[in-house]
């Protein structure tokens, strides 16, 4: 019997893959919370694919699976998924990044997904806070979200927290200087109180709060009290200068961002004594 050979013979088809039919519309929607980091994308047809930190794909809580709609979006705080925080000197305030990815394959890394760079930028003092994203690798894009400082007031409020605001009154009245800022998002913003004086409107000027926030003469003004991350307050006695039928206030608000899961800093302040 004549030796049988068998030939193996191996075909190699090319064969030219179809990008996935779907892709991100216009620019992601970003929200720069008090704790978190929202992006959203609008998708061009129904989402079947997933959204996820770069590198943390199987890592729970880092990737949101979420389909059969034309968004597809993720949250992140702060403290999980290797979210990144640095405070910066100049401009003051706090970075917050990450990278994340689209992916519009329910198993693989496609052509049309995306990998974008999220940051935003929490600036302290009285300056806007600010959000942009960075694309990378595949495509460019940017967007930017605007969001307000709070806005404060200075009122002195006829005999307690709750009375109405004055503008005349009695030596010896009991009235309540109260400091409030608004703010459109909560556990955001800290505000500090300090810098205070009072004038008669003719250059006589007397410091009542020090540049710390502490105060000088019990028998103005006492220490403040913090009811609120923005609101602080004191009682007092309404008092005048000689021969002086007008007094004018002036005060600094310092507005810092709140660190995540903690409280304010508040002035530590011991117990004013008399006369300045």
């Amino acid at each position: 019997m004549l030796p049988q050979i068998v030939f193996c013979a191996a075909l190699a088809c090319i064969v030219s893959a179809i990008p996935v039919d779907n892709g991100v519309e216009g620019e992601p929607e970003i929200e720069c919370g008090p704790t978190s980091i929202t992006v959203n994308f609008n998708t061009r047809n129904p989402f079947e694919g997933h959204v996820y930190v770069k590198g943390l794909y199987d890592q729970q809580g880092c990737r949101s699976d979420e389909g059969g709609r034309q968004v597809a979006g993720i949250e992140l705080p702060f403290d999980s998924c290797n979210v990144a925080r640095t405070r910066s000197l100049n401009p003051r305030g706090i970075f917050v990044s990450t990278t994340v990815v689209i992916s519009f394959h329910p198993l693989f890394v496609t052509k049309v997904d995306r990998a974008y760079r999220i940051q935003c930028f929490y600036m302290e003092a009285d300056k806007t806070v600010s959000t942009q994203i960075e694309v990378s690798e595949i495509t460019t894009a940017f967007a930017t979200q605007v969001v307000p400082m709070p806005i404060c007031r200075y009122e002195i409020l006829d005999g307690g927290p709750s009375g109405q605001p004055i503008q005349f009154a009695t030596i010896g009245q009991q009235v309540y200087h109260k400091w409030t800022c608004d703010s459109e998002t909560v556990d955001t913003f800290c505000a500090v109180v300090h810098s205070c004086f009072v004038d008669d409107g003719n250059g006589d000027k007397v410091e009542i709060l020090n540049s710390d926030g502490c105060a000088l003469d019990k028998y103005l003004l006492n220490n403040l009290e913090y009811p609120t991350d923005l609101m602080a307050g004191q009682e007092a006695h309404v008092y005048k200068y000689a021969d002086r039928s007008q007094l004018f206030y002036q005060c600094q608000i310092s507005i810092t961002i709140k660190e995540p899961n903690s409280e304010c800093a508040r002035p530590q302040c011991s117990e004013p004594q008399g006369f300045g």
